[in-house]
């Protein structure tokens, strides 16, 4: 017998909301003020009850927005990463029939109303934790998900590098228990968090508009991992290639001198990840009680 088709006003009445609210959140409408709370509760009970949505919904193209994080002082090789990324996203959501808009914003609040005015059906923040989205006006309403961010939010993906995991790679590939580390300045503060949580502070270099030659000198003789493409390489103009590793996101290795240790984690699979939780968000089509923290080991 063909199970019954489950309407949204049985998850209206589940939810204990109104037959509206159901429609704006499993169809991301942009326009409705509802809370990312609330429309993750619809979202829950529609899969609780094996909702399916219409197959025109599931199959019908929409537009994406990847904002890219900018930040006081971020360096070259972070915006270099970032918009890199951006673009491997935009291609392969193009290969998925789904439109990207790439923007670059530093107040999200004061952009917030334009890039709603884009009918976004799926967003894509880029280095940005999830308390810039607690109290927008008006409230964010689609699927988000945080790429190359952290934070303990569950009702947002997460899709970033592995990086305790890595970094303790890094250190066994060295042959050093604690190496120092440097990377590029993030703005998402559970990312720094999670890059440096087991590293001392004074072993630590953030490069956020600061010279590295201090840090260098006052490191010398030891080994160290670096968190970014460019900045590994003005690195190795100061330091032996053979006492550090990279964690490379930009997938070329011909980047970098020999001698130098590469663990690559590239934005083209951090794309990939992250595209694959889009287009089963927005299809419906996920399991409610995996993890939402995706944690991204070395490419192949």
């Amino acid at each position: 017998m063909e199970k019954k088709r489950v309407s949204m006003r049985e998850i209206a009445r589940a939810c204990g909301c109104s037959v509206a609210t159901v429609s704006y959140a499993l169809n991301h409408s942009g326009g409705a003020k509802i809370s990312s709370a609330t429309r993750l509760k619809v979202i829950a009970t529609a899969k609780r009850l094996n909702y399916s949505p219409a197959r025109a919904a599931r199959s019908r193209p929409g537009r994406a927005v990847i904002l890219v994080s900018t930040l006081p002082g971020q360096s070259l090789g972070r915006r270099v990463a970032l918009m890199d990324l951006a673009s491997e996203l935009a291609g392969q959501l193009a290969a998925r029939e789904l439109f990207a808009c790439i923007l670059e914003v530093d107040s999200l609040a004061q952009r917030w109303r334009q890039i709603q005015a884009l009918s976004p059906g799926i967003l894509f923040m880029l280095d940005r934790g999830s308390g810039a989205v607690a109290h927008l006006d008006p409230p964010c309403v689609q699927p988000i998900i945080f790429v190359d961010s952290d934070n303990n939010d569950s009702l947002y993906y997460k899709v970033l590098p592995d990086y305790p995991s890595l970094l303790g790679q890094a250190a066994d590939m060295l042959g050093e228990p604690r190496p120092f580390l440097m990377l590029e300045g993030v703005r998402s503060g559970g990312l720094l968090q999670t890059m440096t949580g087991a590293t001392p502070p004074e072993d630590v270099f953030v490069h956020v508009g600061r010279d590295m030659r201090p840090f260098l000198e006052a490191h010398r003789g030891r080994k160290g991992v670096v968190v970014g493409d460019l900045l590994a390489i003005e690195a190795c103009g100061h330091f032996p290639p053979e006492d550090l590793a990279v964690i490379s996101a930009l997938g070329s290795s011909g980047l970098f001198p020999p001698g130098l240790t590469v663990i690559p984690v590239s934005n083209r699979a951090r794309a990939a990840a992250a595209v694959e939780v889009a287009m089963e968000l927005m299809a419906l089509d996920y399991d409610p009680e995996r993890d939402h923290r995706i944690l991204l080991r070395p490419d192949p």
